[in-house]
């Protein structure tokens, strides 16, 4: 028989054609009109007629027939691993966003902890801080009250500085200040005279310890002496001619031999 999709000849128990792949069930086949058929109608050819164009070439050879694509239905075979691992594929991304969100919330909470733990940290250095910095002026305000009280024993002023009613007449010659002291002193080192200087914010000495030591900018002399009986020292700060400059603020700072100090009262000197 010929396959009428493709004009080859192919075997007559064959099915499909081997050439093109149409099926050729009911090629030969005669027509069926059902009952009540007219008698006068032609007997059906036992095989169609085979097509030629003007040139005798064979019309399907050049123009073959194809058959209709078939209709989307069923999933072949080949399809089905790709549906696989495009699914396994949407599963995979899908668990790995999950697990992104969840390891960056997990991220966000740590970060948050560990903010709150460097906070709590920094709170707890600040008031170890103030803790030293309490424990610091504590062991100051020790140290000097311990200090004044070993110079306290060491040193002891039986007579301290008188301030002045009024103001000191410009070369005036007088005693001005007196102190008496007791303790292991030395006329010549222990007794050092010390005025306020408004520029500098600090005490400069004014005249050095010693026998009889003068100064000639402010118009004083300085005179030290031991009592044996009393055991008492005496240092003396005299206006030897006394001039306007040493007007302001003095004060004593008396040293025994072991290097304790101890300062005397305060006293302002006006000069007019």
């Amino acid at each position: 028989m010929i396959c009428l999709n493709c004009g080859k000849a192919i075997d007559d128990d064959l099915k499909v054609c081997p050439f093109c792949g149409s099926m050729t069930e009911g090629y030969n086949a005669a027509p069926s009109y059902g009952e009540g058929a007219p008698a006068d109608l032609p007997a059906a050819d036992p095989e169609p007629a085979q097509a030629f164009d003007d040139d005798g070439q064979d019309f399907f050879d050049e123009n073959p027939v194809y058959p209709e694509p078939r209709k989307a239905g069923k999933l072949t075979r080949p399809a089905l691993p790709a549906l696989v691992l495009s699914a396994l594929a949407c599963v995979f991304s899908l668990a790995c966003l999950i697990m992104m969100v969840s390891l960056r919330s997990t991220l966000r909470e740590q970060n948050s902890a560990l903010t709150g733990s460097v906070s709590d940290v920094q709170n707890a250095v600040n008031a170890v801080n103030d803790r030293l910095y309490e424990l610091d002026d504590t062991l100051s305000r020790v140290q000097s009250e311990a200090y004044n009280q070993l110079a306290s024993q060491s040193i002891a002023i039986t007579k301290d500085i008188t301030p002045l009613t009024g103001p000191v007449e410009v070369d005036r010659y007088n005693r001005m200040f007196i102190i008496n002291a007791k303790g292991n002193l030395s006329v010549n080192s222990s007794f050092d005279w010390q005025k306020y200087n408004e520029a500098t914010g600090g005490w400069v000495s004014v005249v050095f310890t010693g026998d009889a030591t003068t100064n000639e900018q402010y118009g004083l002399r300085l005179e030290n002496s031991y009592d044996k009986n009393e055991d008492t020292y005496t240092s003396i700060l005299w206006a030897n001619g006394i001039r306007p400059e040493a007007s302001g603020t003095y004060r004593c700072v008396i040293t025994d031999a072991t290097g304790i100090t101890k300062t005397s009262a305060e006293a302002t000197v006006s000069v007019a």
